[in-house]
């Protein structure tokens, strides 16, 4: 008999802290840059019976030790009803006994952990100077960064757009009450203007950000896009940037953002500068001037998932948190 110990979104967003998060991602980043990480490419399950797909995700990583598995559905969810479009679990598996040991809700962990990934590459790449934050799109990823990214600058001025201003309201207001300086910005282009940092997380298959709006210096983050069809930054904006990426076979294999630029020709997939986990590991300088434009591309990761539900299921043991059903 083995304690299967069951742990929800509360409980999940209670033990990983940003703080918690970011140093969970800092060890799976490296890893997986340093090719110490097992993680076979994802399953992805897709029936015309079926209202999305279903992706499929193990992996490994014996250093840390963290061993599991991530399922995930994109059915579309019902917003009206407080079903999110995109939901799953994450088993965590004993590294010894090869036993399941927790189930963990996975749209809770994904959204602090991507949080968390940006954190660490905005600290890395974004000028020491970067003051000023843009974030485009007002959803879970919206929210999740603007509390991750309050750690990494001082910033003196936080700007969010979203098509729909209502459902950004909260996010402002929220923000406010937490003492970060920040404003409904009417435009896109009235958000990014002049911003240091740039946060773009939305569910868009094209474009939603001018390369012009871009200033010289600033660091974007792409993080919503997800598929080889879709983007959210312009062909122009990859040209002139230097580009980073969390894995560098996922991204010339789904980033839309990196491969329909390169399907018009303009960039090849030596463009892609090196993987965050290089520049954390401090195998890579990163930044290389003031005046250079960088880009991160964020796919996520199956191990950034495994190795933040093996910290949350520590963490839950020592303090006594989740369910514990037996299992047989």
């Amino acid at each position: 008999m083995t304690d299967v110990r069951v742990i929800d979104a509360s409980t999940v967003r209670t033990l990983l802290s940003p703080t918690v998060a970011v140093d969970a991602m800092r060890s799976a980043l490296t890893a997986f840059s340093a090719r110490t990480v097992y993680q076979p490419t994802r399953v992805t399950a897709e029936d015309n019976s079926l209202r999305g797909p279903i992706l499929i995700m193990p992996a490994a990583a014996p250093g840390i030790p963290a061993v599991g598995l991530k399922v995930l559905t994109m059915f579309g969810g019902d917003p009206a009803h407080g079903i999110p479009s995109v939901q799953g679990a994450v088993l965590v598996i004993d590294p010894v006994t090869g036993g399941v040991v927790a189930l963990i809700d996975a749209t809770s962990v994904t959204e602090v952990r991507t949080a968390a990934v940006t954190n660490l590459a905005t600290d890395v790449l974004a000028r020491r100077d970067a003051r000023e934050l843009a974030i485009i799109g007002a959803g879970v990823q919206a929210r999740g960064h603007l509390e991750s990214l309050a750690a990494v600058r001082p910033w003196s001025s936080v700007r969010i757009y979203a098509r729909d201003a209502a459902r950004a309201a909260p996010l402002v207001d929220r923000a406010k009450e937490q003492g970060v300086p920040v404003t409904l910005a009417g435009s896109v282009a009235e958000a990014v203007q002049g911003a240091d940092v740039v946060c773009v997380a939305t569910s868009a298959c094209e474009p939603v950000l001018a390369d012009s709006d871009v200033a010289r210096g600033a660091h974007v983050n792409g993080i919503g896009a997800f598929g080889a069809s879709c983007r959210e930054l312009p062909s122009a904006l990859i040209a002139r940037s230097s580009v980073f990426v969390d894995s560098r076979d996922g991204a010339l294999g789904e980033a839309g953002d990196l491969l329909i630029p390169m399907r018009e020709g303009i960039v090849g997939s030596e463009h892609i500068v090196a993987e965050i986990g290089d520049v954390l590991a401090g195998s890579h300088p990163g930044r290389g001037s003031d005046d250079e434009v960088t880009v991160f591309k964020s796919l996520g990761l199956a191990i950034e998932d495994v190795v933040s539900c093996q910290t949350v299921y520590r963490l839950a043991v020592e303090a006594g948190l989740g369910t514990v059903v037996p299992f047989p």
